[in-house]
């Protein structure tokens, strides 16, 4: 298995030997390599310019899931069932 980034206590994302397995030809990505790639992008483009980064919102593929329940006890708009 495979933690990236390794100094981070929340938010790393934990990559295993299936998820290696997802990159195989003919395979398709799964939510744990896409929410990877976002946050290495997203940690590259930060370094090469922070001002920008701030400005960037981004909410990995388990965003919707969390926010779709209806005993969300969130006030945000998001939250709202629909």
């Amino acid at each position: 298995m495979l933690v990236w980034p390794l100094d981070s206590k929340i938010g790393a994302v934990h990559i295993t030997y299936g998820d290696f397995k997802r990159l195989e030809p003919q395979e398709f990505l799964n939510d744990t390599l896409i929410e990877f790639g976002l946050k290495f992008w997203f940690n590259q483009f930060s370094d090469q310019n922070p001002q920008a980064a701030r400005q960037v919102h981004m909410f990995n593929t388990f965003f919707y899931k969390k926010i779709s329940v209806k005993e969300c006890a969130c006030p945000c708009r998001f939250a709202k069932p629909h």
